[in-house]
């Protein structure tokens, strides 16, 4: 499949968690792209307020920091919240925490789902949903280097 400036990424939140622990890592280094114009990032509310409330919990301050600047200094799209009818029809396929996030990432017609979770990874590329999941060094190993604009 070949990528391009327009494919959007949906992130969900370890994504963003790990962007703010570790920038230069692989979730960094995908939302330093997205900054720069060659992908899409998407969220959605309940998984920016996910992300916060977990950073908030666990780690320390100054990554907190770094999660409020980078979603300062990243253009996120923000998808829609999903109903309740939506993510009641995820819930047959993919656990029910994780539900929200794959009917969001839906409801904007992402191609991808970023994850560090690999359960939530496994049950959607288990179904015929039309996304995949990845980790985000897999989506680099394995996807980036078909971007249009990617230069061996």
């Amino acid at each position: 499949m070949k990528i391009d400036r327009t494919t959007l990424l949906f992130f969900d939140s370890s994504c963003l968690i790990a962007a703010a622990g570790s920038p230069h890592g692989g979730s960094g280094f995908l939302l330093s792209l997205c900054e720069r114009g060659y992908l899409l990032a998407v969220i959605s509310l309940p998984v920016l307020m996910e992300s916060e409330n977990n950073v908030r919990a666990h780690l320390k301050s100054i990554v907190l920091e770094r999660y409020y600047s980078l979603l300062n200094n990243d253009p996120f799209q923000l998808a829609p919240v999903p109903d309740r009818i939506e993510i009641s029809s995820m819930q047959k396929q993919i656990n029910i925490k994780d539900a929200h996030v794959v009917a969001a990432a839906l409801e904007v017609d992402a191609p991808f789902l970023l994850t560090l979770d690999k359960r939530l990874a496994l049950e959607v590329n288990q179904t015929q949903l039309g996304i995949q999941a990845f980790s985000p060094g897999e989506f680099i190993k394995t996807v980036l280097v078909q971007h249009e604009d990617y230069q061996a």
